[in-house]
C-alpha cells in the first residue's frame, strides 16, 4: 500500500504543479511509457466525479479517531498547502485498509459513466508527438488486435477498423476497477489523436454524443460489449466515423 500511496503522492504533486522541473520532465517521460501510470494519473486528476455523493458513506461512519491520526501521520512533513486532490489522494489510502471501503467502492463504481470519464482525462494527455514514429507492421498490428480482442472476448480485425483520414497506431489493454480496457490509438492526420475504447460490458444499444475534457466522444453498446471512439474531430465527423466503426465491428 505505501509504494501505492507514495505513486499518488507523486501524481498529486505533478498535478499542484509542486514539482521541480527535472522531477516533473522525468514524470513526464514515465508517463509516455506506462499507460497504468497516466491511467492513474487520470484518476486523480478527475474533477467532474460525484465526490460529495460517493463519500458520504465514509463521512459517515468513518471512525473520527483513528482517520485524523492517520492523516496527521501523513502531513506531518507539511506541504505548502493542501488541496482538494491531496486530501483525495489520502482517501484512497484509507480505502486500502478497509474503512467502510465495500459501501464506497459501489457508490464510485459507476461504469457507464466513469469509465468513459477516466478515458477521456487519460486521452487528454495525449499529443501528437505522442504517437509520433512509424506505425506497427501489418503484422505486430495484427497480433496486438488479436490479443487485445482476447482479452475482452472480441473479434478484432484490421480490415474492420479502417478510418478515413486516420492511422491506427497501435492497441493496448488498459485497466479500471479491474476491469480491461481495449484502447485503439489512431492519429488523424488534421486532428491529431484518436482513439476507440473497448470495455466488455453491455449498455445502451443506440449511439450518443457527448464532450469531455475539449474532445467529442460518441458511445454505444450491444449485447456483451461497450464501445466509445474518442478525439478532436467534429462531431459530425465523429459521428461519421462511429456509424462506420459500428456497422464493421457488427459484421
Amino acid at each position: 500500500m505505501s509504494a501505492h500511496h507514495d505513486v499518488d503522492e507523486l501524481l498529486v504533486a505533478y498535478l499542484d504543479d509542486q514539482l521541480e522541473r527535472s522531477q516533473r520532465h522525468d514524470l513526464e517521460q514515465r508517463l509516455t511509457r506506462d499507460p497504468e501510470l497516466a491511467a492513474r494519473l487520470a484518476f486523480l486528476a478527475g474533477s467532474n466525479l460525484p465526490f460529495k455523493t460517493a463519500f458520504q458513506p465514509l463521512l459517515d461512519e468513518a471512525p473520527v479517531q483513528r482517520l485524523q491520526a492517520g492523516l496527521q501521520t501523513l502531513l506531518r512533513p507539511a506541504p505548502p498547502r493542501i488541496t482538494r486532490r491531496r486530501l483525495m489522494a489520502a482517501a484512497i489510502g484509507f480505502l486500502a485498509l478497509g474503512v467502510a471501503g465495500d459501501r464506497l467502492f459501489l457508490q464510485l463504481n459507476q461504469p457507464e459513466e466513469n469509465w468513459r470519464s477516466l478515458v477521456a482525462q487519460y486521452m487528454a494527455l495525449y499529443t501528437p508527438e505522442t504517437l509520433a514514429g512509424n506505425p506497427p507492421s501489418p503484422q505486430e498490428l495484427a497480433a496486438q488486435l488479436q490479443y487485445a480482442g482476447e482479452q475482452l472476448s472480441i473479434t478484432l480485425l484490421p480490415q474492420q477498423l479502417v478510418l478515413t483520414g486516420a492511422t491506427l497506431k497501435n492497441a493496448r489493454i488498459l485497466a479500471y476497477d479491474g476491469k480491461r480496457i481495449a484502447q485503439l490509438t489512431y492519429i488523424d492526420g488534421q486532428y491529431g489523436p484518436l482513439a476507440l475504447c473497448i470495455i466488455q460490458q453491455p449498455g445502451e444499444a443506440s449511439a450518443e454524443s457527448e464532450r469531455r475534457m475539449g474532445m467529442n466522444l460518441v458511445y454505444w453498446s450491444d449485447n456483451s460489449h461497450s464501445f466509445m471512439l474518442i478525439g478532436h474531430n467534429p462531431p459530425q465527423q465523429m459521428n461519421a466515423l462511429a456509424t462506420q466503426l459500428r456497422q464493421a465491428l457488427a459484421s
